[in-house]
């Protein structure tokens, strides 16, 4: 009995046959990091050179948490916030108060001894976008690590949803990592290198109550990273992800027992809130040479929420 040929082999032959080589296209030295193999894994997180823009990057959680993990490292980062008067603009915001880039900034940079730089800008339109990295790219003197954090979203019952809580939810959570994303390739394919880190949550692979539009959204996000992760990969830039969880920063009470903060609590494995800088420990790994093989793929940081 003849054995067809499975087609993707029969590919592969006649790449061979061809007189291409055989190994040529997947085996290339100058793309595979054999200078890591005598490291210790804390050379491989070492991100002294590295440029990083963080949108949402004063925020009260996980936003300066990014910033001072990767400043950490020997990154100099921009930090990337709305303005006061964006603020005001919009008529809404996630912040209490005004974001504080130049607060976060200067205590970065003081901490950690690398530049760090604050930027105003509103990464949710595609002018602002436009200019937010420009700006990055001038201060920094490029671009290598992008981390889409800002977010901006409607929660609640879908029933109760308006068209513009819709639009909103959309162009914030995953309309402007989109915008951030490709403007971020501009400085990115020309050097041939590059991390894009998206941040996602858990809700978006668990259903939870007052978030189905935050979870749809999260899981869309989830998927374009798998996606431009495979497009992206064969020119040096990888594209990954974290999942977040229900996290504890400064100004969320510990003692918050209403049954929404409960629930998500209560869903996790280790039945607590996270901290951001836990999160964002993987964020700065993912950013580093130790992730050097990894690539369309999002990390589940929740704390075992959507076990």
């Amino acid at each position: 009995m003849t054995v067809p040929t499975h087609f993707f082999d029969q590919v592969l032959q006649n790449h061979i046959d061809s007189g291409n080589g055989s190994q040529t296209v997947w085996w290339d030295e100058s793309s595979i990091p054999l200078d890591s193999i005598g490291k210790r894994v804390t050379d491989l997180l070492d991100l002294r050179g590295r440029r990083a823009v963080v949108t949402g990057g004063a925020g009260i959680n996980l936003g300066q948490a990014c910033v001072n993990r990767l400043a950490g490292l020997g990154a100099d980062v921009a930090v990337v916030d709305l303005s006061a008067e964006q603020v005001r603009e919009r008529g809404f915001s996630r912040h209490p108060s005004a974001p504080d880039a130049e607060g976060v900034a200067s205590a970065a940079a003081q901490k950690w001894g690398t530049k760090v730089v604050p930027i105003h800008g509103d990464v949710m339109n595609w002018d602002g976008v436009q200019g937010v990295m420009a700006q990055a790219a001038e201060a920094l003197g490029g671009i290598d690590i992008l981390v889409n954090n800002a977010a901006d979203v409607v929660v609640g019952d879908f029933a109760n949803f308006s068209a513009e809580d819709i639009d909103r939810s959309v162009r914030g959570t995953l309309t402007g990592p989109m915008y951030c994303s490709r403007a971020a390739l501009d400085y990115m394919l020309p050097q041939g290198k590059g991390r894009i880190i998206n941040v996602g949550s858990e809700a978006g692979s668990t259903a939870i109550p007052g978030l189905t539009v935050y979870g749809a959204l999260k899981s869309g996000l989830g998927q374009f990273t798998r996606f431009l992760g495979k497009e992206l990969g064969p020119q040096g830039i990888a594209v990954l992800g974290v999942n977040a969880g229900s996290m504890w920063g400064p100004g969320r009470p510990l003692t918050d027992d209403s049954p929404g903060t409960l629930y998500a609590r209560g869903r996790t494995a280790i039945q607590r809130y996270e901290l951001p800088e836990e999160v964002a420990n993987m964020v700065a790994f993912l950013a580093s040479d130790a992730a050097s093989a990894m690539n369309g793929v999002m990390i589940d940081m929740g704390g075992g929420m959507a076990v």
